[in-house]
């Protein structure tokens, strides 16, 4: 059971694991990037939203009749 590698099978590996802790190691950078830019965007929309005063009369009405 005394199984030889060649070197390129060696660089393949090699290259194969430094790719893959690359990959792992991008992961939670982009998460983050991605909930920044969520919570950036609500907070530009709501800031919006806020601008626009709403008559009571388009409000719903809160009493529901089953």
């Amino acid at each position: 059971m005394n199984k030889k590698i060649t070197r390129r099978q060696l660089a393949g590996v090699a290259a194969g694991s430094a790719v893959v802790s690359l990959a792992i190691a991008q992961v939670p950078v982009t998460s983050q990037d991605f909930d920044r830019a969520a919570r950036e965007s609500h907070r530009v929309n709501s800031a919006a939203l806020a601008k626009f005063e709403i008559p009571m009369s388009l409000e719903p009405a809160f009493q529901f009749k089953a």
